[in-house]
């Protein structure tokens, strides 16, 4: 019998049946023997550390290598548009890597360990997947593979923690070493795929343009001025749609007109007045250097709802892939406009605006954390639909919190959730059209 979650529509691989594991072992050969043998073993040696590392494992491993990846963002200060990509990267190296173990553990029909032999007794609670190749190892593979490819001083570590996450699965008694062994060879592959599409997606090619100049232009906000952050990012190929200007804000209002006078003067009256609730909002989604930035907030929220609702390996990294796909796309469609306009931030249209915080050196419309908000929330609404009113809620503050604290106007705000949410629309058909129901498998 084929599961359906081994058909499901991948990203990087041709189809989902791309990747065939090497047959398994017989039951009465030697290796299968040792492989017996070795989970007795390690069941008779659950020491505590052993137990707390099979638990930790077992809380989920698409969500705990997403916790790893947002560690390292926050590590290494990376930039909210890069930080986008890595978690999209990340997610859909899992989600295909899973989609291809499902197809192959319906192929192969092999029983847990407990199934085949009754001794062994496992740790945790187990599934009615098979167990060939391991979910855990598929996902360890790919993720620190891509990982290792976008943050190459942590390999060494990385390595380590691909390695805790594939024992503790033996040690759990979940999982025979071919298990581990197929499921990796599995996830290198996706790895090699989705690192191939990363070193040809455009993020690295550099700004030959120039800043404009002239009234009401965008000027650098840092002292000394430096150039703004990532122009080019823009350009850089997008998972959900063909191009960035498919979904194009209108141009935000000319500068002294009329509208534009009185967004200014809303953003002043609210940045010399704030109150204490508007400073929290402002500085609980801050999301500035040195922390997971906007998608990484949305990424915990996200893993928050899949362990809520105790989602399987394969449909945690399928709300992933969708939700981080679509934010990075939104963050590429927002940079996209932010170098079509040059929009000036509101403390040079007004240096007397008390800002709650530093403001970002690039320009204004739209805001960054409305575009990755109203993405974000779209998708996990179509997901997790019981929670819609709680996500729309939050992408509203994560918003307004950019007026409350004086660096955006509401127009940016506004346009910004609008492109986010049509960016969400994109996600969502795909979701639609991915051959997954929207209940469990």
């Amino acid at each position: 019998m084929q599961s359906p979650g081994g058909s499901w529509k991948t990203f990087v691989l041709s189809s989902s049946d791309a990747l065939r594991s090497l047959p398994l072992p017989s039951q009465d050969s030697p290796q299968f023997t040792q492989e017996v043998n070795e989970l007795k073993a390690l069941q008779q040696n659950r020491t505590a550390t052993v137990n707390e590392s099979i638990a930790y494992w077992n809380n989920g491993s698409v969500v705990q290598w997403n916790a790893i990846a947002r560690s390292l963002v926050i590590k290494h200060n990376t930039s909210a548009p890069g930080a986008s990509r890595i978690y999209a990267l990340l997610s859909v190296a899992q989600y295909d890597a899973l989609v291809s173990a499902w197809n192959n553990k319906y192929t192969y029909n092999r029983s847990s360990p407990h199934d085949i032999d009754a001794s062994i007794q496992p740790a945790v609670q187990t599934t009615s997947d098979p167990a060939y190749p391991s979910d855990h190892a598929a996902v360890a593979g790919a993720s620190a593979a891509v990982l290792s490819y976008l943050y190459p001083n942590e390999t060494a570590w990385l390595t380590k923690q691909a390695a805790a996450d594939d024992e503790s699965r033996l040690e759990a008694g979940v999982n025979f070493r071919s298990d581990i062994t197929a499921g990796n060879a599995i996830g290198l592959t996706v790895a090699q795929d989705v690192i191939k599409y990363a070193k040809n997606d455009g993020s690295n090619i550099p700004w030959s343009g120039t800043v404009p100049t002239g009234t009401g232009k965008w000027v650098s906000t840092t002292s000394p001025a430096t150039p703004p952050l990532l122009p080019n990012w823009g350009n850089v190929t997008m998972w959900l749609m063909n191009k960035s200007d498919q979904i194009m804000p209108p141009a935000p209002p000319a500068f002294g007109s009329a509208q534009f006078e009185a967004a200014l003067k809303e953003v002043k009256q609210i940045a010399n007045n704030r109150t204490e609730e508007q400073l929290q909002i402002a500085q609980r989604w801050d999301d500035g250097a040195g922390t997971s930035t906007p998608t990484g907030d949305w990424n915990a929220i996200a893993c928050g709802l899949i362990q809520n609702d105790s989602m399987n390996e394969l449909r945690a990294a399928r709300t992933l892939a969708l939700m981080n796909t679509a934010t990075e796309n939104a963050g590429i469609c927002c940079w996209k406009a932010k170098y079509e306009y040059w929009e000036l931030r509101p403390i040079t249209a007004d240096p007397t605006i008390n800002t709650a915080f530093a403001t970002p050196n690039f320009p204004s419309y739209t805001s960054g954390h409305s575009d990755f908000s109203g993405a974000a929330a779209g998708v996990l609404s179509y997901i997790f639909p019981k929670e819609q009113s709680q996500l729309q809620g939050q992408a509203q503050q994560a918003s307004l919190s950019r007026l409350y604290a004086g660096i955006h106007y509401r127009f940016d705000c506004d346009q910004g959730l609008k492109v986010g949410g049509e960016v969400a629309q994109r996600a969502i058909q795909r979701g639609e059209q991915d051959g997954s129901p929207q209940q469990a498998s």
